[in-house]
């Protein structure tokens, strides 16, 4: 049970982490990082549209007759994401604010156990979780140009996202410490007073 819970914690921390250093990363050069990633999605796509075309020609005796159409589509579309980079980025507001929510999720799920724990002012972190999955909300409807959110915002949400994430675990974690301390604490006492009580 250690060990999972330290697995959970490590993965919270990297993910906490990435999110920090992609919203930074937006924050300082918004327009060139969604552009590169847009232009790398595109090239993926027209690379796997490039091998069904590929495919379709060196292998005449087993042809397929999806392979060349489905091919030069993805091709085209690839290349046309390329060059239009910005017809995409609806897309990259979807992802991040799938990854705000669920992070918010997390944090949600960990005031809970915080609260079990005894932790006291538990709501803090309910706060922060609520307001993490309203930021992701928020994002995946601004792909409709609802709130027009610029990718500055969003790497300010996602900066937010991290830090609040890494505080909520931090919190947790001295929780958890706390209660196996008492509980150990009470089985010495436990095992004391039975100690005592056997006879000679």
């Amino acid at each position: 049970m250690s060990n999972f819970l330290k697995r959970i914690k490590m993965d919270a921390i990297i993910s906490a982490a990435a999110c920090i250093t992609f919203g930074i990363v937006l924050i300082l050069w918004p327009v060139r990082f969604t552009t590169i990633v847009c232009q790398t999605i595109a090239v993926v796509i027209a690379v796997l549209g490039a091998v069904r075309v590929i495919s379709y020609v060196m292998h005449a005796e087993e042809k397929n007759r999806l392979d060349l159409p489905l091919g030069l589509i993805l091709f085209m579309i690839g290349i046309w994401i390329f060059l239009k980079p910005q017809s995409i980025q609806s897309l990259l507001l979807i992802g991040i604010g799938v990854v705000l929510f669920v992070h918010g999720l997390e944090s949600f799920r960990y005031a809970m156990e915080a609260k079990r724990g005894g932790y006291e002012p538990w709501w803090t972190m309910m706060v922060m979780a609520l307001l993490g999955m309203g930021l992701g909300a928020v994002c995946v409807f601004d792909c409709f140009g609802v709130l027009s959110m610029t990718f500055t915002l969003v790497g300010v949400a996602l900066v937010y996202d991290g830090i609040s994430l890494l505080w909520v675990i931090s919190r947790v974690h001295k929780t958890t410490r706390a209660v196996r301390r008492s509980m150990e604490e009470l089985e010495a006492i436990e095992t004391e007073a039975v100690e005592k009580d056997e006879p000679w």
